[in-house]
């Protein structure tokens, strides 16, 4: 009986948490994946004579090449760095919220230290940070930076496992021998692929430069071609070219990094259409991959009996294989509560079955191969070892790379391809939500701006498009998926987009200064009943000056974040030439931020200005983002924060929305911010109204 082979395609990919503005990466996760997850896998793999395939996205390359020349300021390495000493209270508060970022079950509670520490985060909550020592915040620096070291580290002699042996009480000497040792590891990362590849242990295949879902680049309109009823886009975005560029990136990217050859190409998220296939073998793509909806979608009788399932077929003349989308998901989603063993007995139970039932045939597993081990005993390495012996030592399976698969079989070609991805078989995850239609009019507005830009700076707007094409921002918008990062991402897809306005040469259009989910209104609004004039010198002077402001009822959406003092009240309101805004503080702004802090308010109506208050100062700042005015008018920071902003500068339109954001900043580093989540949306009544509006 001929075996059946297995093709197992793991998929490398994070986000580019490279911030465009800010010049550093807002989250750790490259970084922290290199360390516990792209090394073991290749060298779990190579050790057992597997031959598998790994699909690299070229932005997660590009990460991993800045974090080896020590060229990127990561924000969470950075705080992991720094001596508990002389951190500040924001940095403190933030090292207690990030520094638990790890799954409970396997990295938390197996070690008494870091459950010790854990359990006090609980109990104090959010006074947490304060009541952390210093050798309380140093262990869970140094415990968080263990929890990321992977199955070959910890079983090394070496300093991980010198420093899981000690379990607390770190010193500085200890961290920084840990955080070596972490960028010596990235900095090999690179090589040990392209050397694994060379010597021909495995197959490296790529994604297109971004990882764009490469259908919508094409044509939005595919989504309704892959489910009917979805809502798309007022403006259709149909810009194949872009398609076509990042397929082509994508193959130059993976000719510079590991050498030029033949590749396939994993398409971002599986999204497939016929467009993107012609696309791709005219790049020079020799072969791609799909899941099993999609062949399903595309034979006259579906799958049936599923053995059309394992075989290859081809369109316009590019190979293709389609994913088995159970035995996929049970490794990416189900076996990782198993006990490895029992779990590894599983997998290559169902694969023998179905090597008796298609003989000579192919089943491809294609899922991510990093972000499930968290989940596993042991990272995963106790079920891939079992999974890959049992491959080995089976006379009827054969681990096989996707070329090697192809290579003694003929394609079956196919009439028609039907659109979709490896998620229910169509794009609903990245388009239809108001949200998500929001951000591809963003894009495509983006997109023909640079149709219209001068020729000479087109070329420094490219780069930034093409990452704000990515998926990974569509992923977090609409109500798919929740994330404590959400607003990371958010952020980040909003910064590609300014910073491609600035290289071409153009406004920034206001909107993207605030978060695309819109104005948060966790906090109840009540507006104004009547004018105010306060005189404004940072206290409270008259208790009637402010008598007719409106207000905010600070909720839960109300707490500043990372804040290491309460933001008690929020008043605002307006005469005839003012707009008047006042913060109420526990402390001073100067004891909160010190001598050089400020106070930074973000307002959006027409425009949108940014007012900064010094901590000693006594004239607030007023500047449009854009750059096109300014001016100032009175202010003053004390417990109270007060100031007056030029109604005339401003330009507020009687009845209109105005967003409010406060940061608040010590020598330029943001140390808290209000509302956490997002801007505080109110209503400007006018000098001509004559009655309280609504709350919102």
């Amino acid at each position: 009986m001929k075996p059946l082979d297995v093709v197992l395609i793991w998929h490398m990919h994070q986000p580019d948490y490279r911030d465009p503005l800010q010049d550093e990466v807002l989250l750790p996760w490259v970084f922290l994946h290199a360390v516990k997850d792209y090394g073991d896998m290749l060298q779990t793999a190579v050790d057992h004579g597997i031959r598998v395939t790994f699909n690299l996205v070229p932005t997660l390359l590009e990460q991993l090449r800045e974090y080896a020349s020590k060229s990127l300021r990561d924000r969470w390495l950075e705080l992991a760095r720094r001596d508990p000493q002389a951190m500040s209270d924001g940095e403190r508060a933030s090292l207690v919220q990030c520094f638990f970022s790890v799954h409970a079950e396997r990295h938390i509670r197996p070690h008494a230290r870091y459950r010790e520490l854990a359990e006090q985060r609980a109990l104090w909550k959010s006074s947490a940070w304060q009541r952390f020592s210093e050798a309380d915040l140093r262990d869970l620096q140094v415990w968080f930076l263990l929890s990321w070291s992977g199955y070959y580290l910890r079983r090394e002699p070496g300093v991980v496992a010198d420093l899981l042996a000690k379990g607390r009480n770190f010193d500085e000497q200890d961290k920084h021998r840990l955080l070596q040792a972490y960028q010596e590891v990235v900095e090999g990362i690179l090589a040990r692929f392209r050397q694994a590849e060379d010597e021909g242990a495995v197959e490296l295949s790529v994604t297109p430069y971004a990882h764009p879902i490469l259908p919508l680049l094409c044509d939005s309109g595919e989504a309704a071609r892959a489910r009917e009823g979805v809502l798309l886009p007022k403006t259709p975005f149909r810009f194949p070219e872009d398609a076509r560029r990042q397929v082509r990136l994508g193959l130059a990217s993976a000719g510079d990094f590991f050498g030029v050859r033949s590749r396939g190409i994993w398409p971002s998220e599986g999204g497939l259409s016929e467009s993107v296939v012609r696309i791709m073998a005219d790049e020079g793509a020799v072969w791609t991959a799909g899941d099993e909806a999609l062949l399903e979608k595309s034979l006259p009788g579906g799958l049936g009996d599923r053995t059309s399932l394992y075989r290859p077929y081809s369109y316009l003349g590019l190979p293709l294989l389609f994913r088995d989308r159970e035995l996929s998901d049970r490794i990416g989603f189900v076996y990782a509560t198993w006990p490895s063993q029992t779990a590894a007995a599983d997998l290559l139970d169902r694969l023998r079955a179905l090597a008796q039932q298609v003989p000579g045939g192919v089943v491809t597993l294609i899922l991510d191969g990093e972000n499930c081990w968290e989940g596993y005993e042991e990272n995963g390495f106790a079920f891939l070892q079992a999974v890959y012996r049992g491959l080995a030592d089976s006379p009827v399976l054969r681990a096989v790379t996707f070329s090697e698969a192809l290579a003694s079989r003929k394609p079956e070609p196919l009439k028609v391809l039907a659109p979709g991805s490896w998620i229910n078989g169509d794009f609903d995850i990245w388009i239809g939500h108001p949200e998500e239609n929001c951000a591809w009019e963003w894009l495509g507005e983006a997109r023909r701006a640079l149709q219209s830009a001068d020729a000479d700076c087109q070329g420094e707007g490219w780069p930034h498009l093409l990452r704000a094409e990515g998926s990974d921002w569509f992923w977090w918008f609409g109500e798919h998926h929740r994330s404590e990062q959400a607003e990371t991402f958010d952020q980040l897809f909003r910064h590609h987009l300014q910073a491609f306005y600035r290289a071409i040469r153009k406004p920034v259009p206001p909107c993207l200064h605030y978060p695309l989910r819109g104005a948060r209104r966790s906090s109840r609004v009540y507006p104004p009943t009547e004018s105010v004039s306060p005189v404004i010198d940072g206290r409270l002077t008259d208790y009637f000056e402010w008598h007719g402001a409106g207000t905010v009822e600070l909720g839960g959406g109300g707490a500043m974040h990372n804040a290491s003092f309460d933001l008690l009240g929020f008043f605002y309101g307006y005469d005839e030439n003012f707009f008047y805004l006042r913060f109420d503080f526990r402390q001073p702004v100067e004891q909160i931020a010190g001598p050089d802090g400020e106070l930074l308010v973000r307002l959006q109506a027409e425009g949108v200005w940014e007012a900064r208050l010094a901590a000693r100062a006594n004239r607030v700042l007023v500047q449009s983002v854009d750059g096109a005015g300014g001016g100032e008018g009175p202010g003053a920071a004390g417990t109270i924060a007060e100031m007056g902003l030029p109604l005339k500068l401003l330009d507020l339109k009687p009845g209109g929305a105005l967003n409010v954001s406060l940061t608040v900043l010590d020598s330029g580093r943001e140390l808290a911010r209000w509302p956490a989540g997002g801007e505080l949306a109110l209503i400007y009544p006018g000098p001509d109204a004559e009655a309280p509006q609504w709350p919102l």
